[in-house]
């Protein structure tokens, strides 16, 4: 079971994210989500996985090279 949910997929701890880079910049290290992020799509709900969602503000945005990893 992925960390942060228990063995029946109850939430028992939120989510953090560990590093962010952009352009090999540090811009996020060690946060803590204590809520689900805006979205369009209130249809979901907390869960060991969902999708991935990118959002731009307001402009075109492209995303390239991008790598996620799960963690073990």
């Amino acid at each position: 079971m992925p960390r942060g949910f228990d063995a029946s997929g109850k939430k028992i701890e939120n989510a953090r994210i560990l590093r962010v880079l952009l352009n090999d910049t540090l811009v996020q290290r060690e946060y803590e989500l204590d809520a689900p992020t805006g979205s369009h799509n209130t249809e979901l709900v907390e869960s060991p996985a969902n999708p991935l969602m990118l959002q731009g503000d307001h402009n075109p945005v492209a995303f390239r090279n991008m790598y996620i990893r799960p963690l073990q």
